[in-house]
């Protein structure tokens, strides 16, 4: 398996107990000290509803969103146990125009897990 980022081969030591099992992780140890992984989450009011918003990098430097996809586990695991209730919607990449789309289609309660934010800071609903 090669790195999406940096694109070198990575290599992991096989041993008798992980022989058969599938890799995910499509991203070297190099470059997860790169780019690592910076969690905020935020609460952004809606009309009829909220938006709960787990953001996973804050840096958008072109990197392959296909790099940190593997580490969607444990927000899915957050949804289903505390906020089973509201609409799961996924972004790579979230801009200010997809966040007034959320606001125009009043779907009510929704959580919103993005990989990398283009959000310029504009009103107070934004700032974080």
């Amino acid at each position: 398996m090669f790195c999406e980022i940096c694109k070198k081969k990575i290599t992991k030591r096989k041993h008798i107990y992980n022989l058969f099992l599938r890799e995910t992780h499509h991203i070297c140890e190099f470059c997860y000290k790169k780019y690592p992984l910076i969690y905020k989450q935020s609460i952004m009011p809606l009309d009829g509803g909220e938006i709960v918003w787990s953001s996973l990098i804050q840096t958008f430097d072109e990197v392959s969103p296909l790099a940190h996809m593997s580490f969607y586990k444990p927000f899915y695991i957050e949804f289903l146990k505390h906020y089973n209730d509201h609409i799961l919607i996924i972004f790579d990449m979230l801009s200010d125009e997809k966040i007034v789309m959320l606001e125009k289609v009043k779907l009510g309660d929704i959580y919103l897990l993005t990989l990398y934010d283009i959000i310029e800071k504009k009103e107070n609903n934004y700032e974080i």
